[in-house]
């Protein structure tokens, strides 16, 4: 789903039509649409994670940035095999000093910042399902200050819909090994 498609189900779902039977701009719910996106597609890449694999060459310094979207590392692999002698700490890898291998960080992501000038062309990073979760959560947002609207059907959907979405979806790097009855 896009920015775009995601703001037009949120008009639709505040019913802002108008008699001719076409959406109307109001530029007050405009103007904080895409914050209440970025808020909620960073709840849901938190309900339901985006996984992602990277391929790092170390640079040698013995420290070195992670890339810059990771939440949390998974696994941290050498040659396919799990690299044992290089950490994170504080937001680096941390390796002995020389070492200019090549690693492959299988990892949590957390999706891009979408602002004020993002474009309604911008892809959610999340899983559709997830995505399609989002219109209920900026209709309820947009509705909050409201006095006579209640946001609280909206929001509650929300909740509903997230809830029955599967926590691992995102996660589509690394795996599972059964080890129980491994021979």
């Amino acid at each position: 789903m896009t920015l775009g498609d995601g703001k037009r189900k949120v008009l639709m779902l505040l019913d802002e039509y108008s008699s001719g039977g076409e959406l109307t701009v109001d530029e007050d719910i405009d103007r904080r649409m895409n914050d209440f996106f970025d808020i909620a597609q960073k709840d849901m890449a938190q309900w339901q994670p985006i996984g992602r694999r990277a391929s790092v060459t170390l640079d040698g310094t013995g420290a070195q940035a992670l890339p810059a979207d990771v939440s949390r590392v998974r696994s941290i692999r050498r040659d396919g095999r799990r690299a044992r002698d290089v950490a994170v700490i504080d937001g680096k890898l941390v390796y002995a000093a020389g070492d200019t291998s090549a690693l492959t960080l299988d990892y949590l992501a957390l999706p891009q910042t979408i602002t004020p000038e993002t474009a309604d062309t911008y892809e959610f990073e999340i899983t559709e399902e997830a995505a399609n979760c989002i219109p209920f959560f900026v209709a309820a947002q947009q509705l909050i200050p409201d006095l006579v609207v209640d946001y609280g059907a909206f929001y509650k959907l929300y909740l509903q819909l997230r809830a029955q979405l599967p926590r691992d979806a995102g996660m589509t790097t690394g795996g599972v090994r059964q080890a129980l009855y491994a021979r």
